[in-house]
């Protein structure tokens, strides 16, 4: 019976098939979603749960296989963020690329923020605006991170984050699914310069 359906949806919805491909690549996105993304109803160009925030998405760029819009998150883009590939975010995690001026709160100081390959921030953590995180930096649940850790390969946490562990670059084993999206779009038709 399930076969049965997959054929028609095939057939009748010409997304769907695609959707299919889109999901190997482990993604976490309903086939609405999906399909109003490739429509022109969703102006962010990366899945995200419905009880994900995210403002300013123009400014958000994720690189391969990223899985950020989790429950609970909350991604301001003001300032701009730039995820890795493989970058994973736990629930209720912030990351928030602009911050109140400290004498006028109705101005901002929007500063970009960055988050290398393969790093992994913890539930419950913030990243504050003009933060570069390293790759495969592991930010502790509950940890908010005020400064920048930009070499990478170390577990960082507490209020505010200090560097608890360097990990040991030769024997971090690096991945690649088998199927890569940046966001919505299949790798091998993303053009970078487009962004």
């Amino acid at each position: 019976m399930k076969r049965i359906l997959k054929m028609i949806l095939t057939q009748i919805i010409p997304f769907y098939s695609a959707y299919l491909v889109f999901k190997e690549s482990k993604q976490q996105s309903s086939y609405l979603e999906y399909l109003k993304y490739h429509l022109g109803f969703i102006n962010r160009s990366f899945p995200a749960h419905r009880n994900c925030l995210v403002a300013n998405p123009k400014h958000i760029k994720v690189g391969v296989n990223c899985l950020i819009g989790r429950p609970g998150v909350y991604l301001q883009g003001a300032g701009g963020i730039v995820f890795g590939d493989y970058v994973q975010l736990a629930p209720n995690v912030g990351i928030l690329s602009a911050n109140h001026d400290l004498y006028d709160q109705t101005k901002y100081n929007n500063k970009k923020i960055s988050i290398g390959d393969y790093s992994w921030v913890g539930m419950n953590s913030v990243i504050t605006a003009g933060v570069e995180l390293g790759p495969r930096t592991i930010v502790a649940a509950g940890s908010t991170v005020t400064k920048s850790f930009p070499e990478g390969y170390c577990v960082i946490g507490g209020t505010p984050a200090k560097l608890i562990k360097k990990l040991d670059k030769k024997r971090f084993k690096p991945w690649k699914d088998k199927v890569e999206y940046y966001g919505f779009i299949r790798a091998n038709e993303y053009n970078k310069s487009d962004t």
